[in-house]
């Protein structure tokens, strides 16, 4: 993410906006929302609403609400999600786009009058800042706006800058969606260097992760360009096809372990 609060806002507000947009148009002229998202419980017309809900909860964050959700639990979030969802029983793609379009509207106008480095309490306890929490539904736009156009067989470029705002975004969130059970015997410290965004280093030890400052040996370097980091940390890209295309690489004293490091982690 940019050094400082006041920018890194400013790129992830300018992102959001514009993906936001973006999403919006590709949705308003779906005749058929019940489209199936390939790989997924979903359709285009859950995505949707669930992404409306989603610019509301975002902005209520930014305006100083804590978060009621208890921890960050992949089949609890996914329940979750349902019910919400079913909550917004919208079926027009045109009438859903204005919905987004109108949380777009207000999630701008109260961002536009705060401090990037407000706290914000998130999910499970969770503490980031207002810019992460924006990269963070940054990415839930990128990520989701790419599955519904899988499924309606449309382009859905990922701007780089974009992906690495979200990536940012979301690494606060990993100590959150930490598996200890995955992390038997493991007594490491990964350094994630991906294109666009600081080096972020992660902490495994006795079963806990934390992140860490840039001191001491690493033991494993996870280098990626943004996009890629962002598909395959959400599951929409096997790293071993990453891996193969030369777009993720492992390096430093145990380059093997770079392998495990995404079964560490449960993405909601």
């Amino acid at each position: 993410m940019p050094d400082g609060s006041a920018p890194a806002l400013t790129a992830a507000r300018e992102g959001y906006a514009v993906t936001v947009e973006r999403y919006a148009q590709l949705i308003e002229s779906v005749a058929d929302m019940s489209i199936a998202i390939p790989d997924s419980e979903w359709t285009v017309r859950d995505a949707s609403a669930h992404l409306a809900g989603g610019t509301h909860r975002m902005t209520a964050l930014a305006e100083g609400e804590s978060s009621t959700v208890p921890r960050v639990d992949k089949e609890f979030l996914a329940e979750r999600a349902r019910r919400l969802i079913g909550e917004i029983p919208e079926t027009d793609g045109a009438k859903l786009a204005g919905r987004i379009r109108e949380g777009l509207a207000r999630a701008m106008a109260v961002t536009a009058t705060r401090s990037g480095d407000q706290p914000i309490s998130f999910y499970g306890g969770l503490q980031l800042n207002l810019a992460e929490l924006v990269c963070l539904y940054l990415g839930e736009y990128l990520l989701h706006g790419y599955d519904v156009a899988v499924a309606l067989g449309m382009p859905w470029p990922i701007d780089p800058g974009y992906a690495a705002l979200a990536v940012s975004g979301f690494r606060p969130c990993y100590p959150g969606i930490f598996t200890p059970a995955c992390a038997d015997g493991l007594d490491v410290t990964y350094q994630l260097d991906t294109a666009g965004t600081d080096p972020f280093f992660v902490r495994i030890s006795e079963a806990t992760c934390e992140r860490s400052a840039a001191t001491g040996p690493v033991d494993c370097v996870i280098t990626a360009d943004s996009v890629t980091q962002l598909l395959v940390m959400s599951g929409r890209l096997n790293q071993w096809t990453a891996i193969a295309l030369g777009r993720l690489t492992f390096s430093g004293q145990r380059p093997e372990i770079g392998l495990r490091f995404n079964d560490l982690f449960i993405f909601p």
